[in-house]
């Protein structure tokens, strides 16, 4: 009776063991996955700026407005407020914004362009080319970046615009990261859900509208 006592308690010990090997083995497994991202060496120096601003975006990590209020740029690009309208290079509230600050700022951060600034200016130049249907960084990504299929060549620092709503007309913008998941690239962007700025597993959940990537 011992003896079979003795040889269940090894039995069970083993079973488990075995069950925590394999555990082990897939937690390994899936942090190796998590950590897969694109060399650096693979990137134009564009697209670096493009991510290093996202990911600057990213460690800042700002709540997402729920209000969708509007705000004056009363914020100087260093986040200081200043009391009244800055321009250009001004900002709203640095705790707060909505998926657009995400871009404004990553650009900004990264030292590729006052997006801003120059948004503003095209359109007084060339109002035409901005129709009330379209969203204007759409529009002037279109115009200055090389719009690319929605498909696939996804690569990092890609702007990626969604339809989310699936109404024809684009309503979420977003960055892809370097960060790659099951043969996938994760996205940067400020969404409702979570609620704040976050590197998700996002790129294809919803309808994509549109591509760019910045030319050299």
């Amino acid at each position: 009776m011992k003896m079979n006592f003795l040889v269940l308690i090894l039995l069970v010990f083993f079973v488990c063991n075995e069950d925590s090997n394999e555990n082990i083995r897939i937690s390994k497994e899936i942090e190796t996955i998590e950590k897969l991202t694109t060399p650096d060496s693979l990137l134009t120096p564009g697209q670096r700026k493009v991510l290093n601003g996202a990911k600057l975006t990213l460690r800042h990590g700002y709540e997402y407005d729920m209000t969708m209020g509007y705000y004056i740029t009363e914020y100087n690009d260093k986040g200081q407020y200043i009391g009244e309208r800055v321009f250009p290079g001004g900002d709203i509230n640095p705790d707060i914004g909505v998926c657009t600050d995400v871009i404004i700022r990553a650009l900004r951060l990264g030292e590729v362009i006052d997006l801003q600034k120059a948004l503003n200016e095209d359109i007084k130049k060339a109002v035409k080319d901005y129709p009330m249907h379209r969203w204007n960084l759409e529009v002037w990504f279109g115009k200055y970046w090389t719009q690319l299929n929605t498909e696939d060549d996804w690569q990092p620092g890609d702007i990626v615009v969604w339809d989310m709503a699936k109404s024809g007309n684009s309503d979420h913008i977003g960055i892809v990261s370097d960060k790659i998941v099951n043969g996938r690239y994760w996205v940067i962007h400020n969404h409702p859900d979570p609620g704040f700025v976050a590197e998700e597993d996002k790129l294809f959940y919803w309808k994509i509208s549109g591509h760019y990537r910045i030319k050299e």
